[in-house]
C-alpha cells in the first residue's frame, strides 16, 4: 500500500543542493521533538501566534504531534496545510509550512516556519522558504504568497525581505506570551520572486495537482 494514495501530499519531495523538504511523517516526530526541546525562540522573542514551544519537553512533544496529526486529518481540497520536515545533509533542522484556502481559485498560499535554535542565523530560513516558494510557483502556478511576523521578530522579517516580500499592512494580535502585539503582514507575487528555479527538484507534484484538481 502506498500511503500517498490516501494522503497525496506524502508523495511530494522538494530539494535544492543538500536541502530536502518532505511532508512530516510520524517517523519524523521524534527528531522534531528533540530539536524543539527547550523551545526554539532566541532571547524571548515572540515569534508565534500559538504558544506551542513553551513548557517542558513532554508538553512540546505532545503539542507537535497533535498539531501534525490534525493538519493531516483536516486536509481537503478547499482548505489544507502541508508541513514539510526540513533536512540538510540528512539532518532535521526545522519545519516549513504552506497553507491555503480555495487554492484552485485563488492560487494564494500562506507560509510559516521554525528552525532549531542552533541552526538559526545561518541562512537556512531563507533557503527553505525560497525553495518552497520556487517549487510552488513552478509546479502549482501559485501567484501570491502571504506571511507575517510578530513585532520584534526581525529575523523573520529579513527572511521575507530577501525573497522579495513587501509590507502589506498590520493587524492587532495576542502574542504567545498573552500580551497585545502587532503582526506585520507581508506579500510576495510570483513575478517578484528574485531567484532562479533551475536548481529546484520536485517529485510527486503530479499527485498533488490531481488531488487539487489543477488543470493548468
Amino acid at each position: 500500500m502506498n500511503i500517498a494514495e490516501y494522503w497525496p501530499p506524502f508523495a511530494l519531495h522538494l530539494s535544492s543542493g543538500d536541502m530536502e523538504l518532505s511532508p512530516v511523517r510520524d517517523s519524523d516526530l521524534p527528531e522534531l521533538a528533540t530539536i524543539a526541546g527547550g523551545g526554539v525562540r532566541r532571547d524571548g522573542v515572540q515569534a508565534f501566534l500559538v504558544d506551542w514551544d513553551s513548557g517542558n519537553d513532554a508538553e512540546i512533544t505532545r503539542s507537535l504531534a497533535q498539531y501534525h496529526w490534525n493538519t493531516r486529518a483536516t486536509l481537503t481540497v478547499e482548505s489544507w496545510t502541508i508541513e514539510f520536515a526540513v533536512r540538510v545533509g540528512g539532518e532535521v533542522i526545522g519545519v516549513q509550512g504552506v497553507s491555503a484556502q480555495q487554492f484552485p481559485l485563488t492560487r494564494t498560499v500562506s507560509t510559516g516556519s521554525w528552525l532549531s535554535k542552533d541552526k538559526q542565523g545561518q541562512g537556512f530560513g531563507t533557503r527553505m522558504r525560497s525553495l518552497v516558494v520556487g517549487a510552488f510557483i513552478r509546479e502549482f502556478g501559485t501567484r501570491r504568497f502571504d506571511t507575517g511576523y510578530v513585532e520584534g521578530n526581525l529575523a523573520s522579517r529579513r527572511v521575507s525581505e530577501k525573497i522579495g516580500y513587501s509590507p502589506n499592512g498590520t493587524r492587532s494580535i495576542v502574542a504567545q506570551n498573552g500580551t497585545a502585539s502587532t503582526e506585520n503582514l507581508m506579500v510576495l507575487f510570483s513575478e517578484d520572486y528574485p531567484y532562479s528555479m533551475d536548481d529546484i527538484d520536485v517529485s510527486g507534484a503530479e499527485e498533488v495537482r490531481a488531488f487539487l484538481g489543477l488543470t493548468d
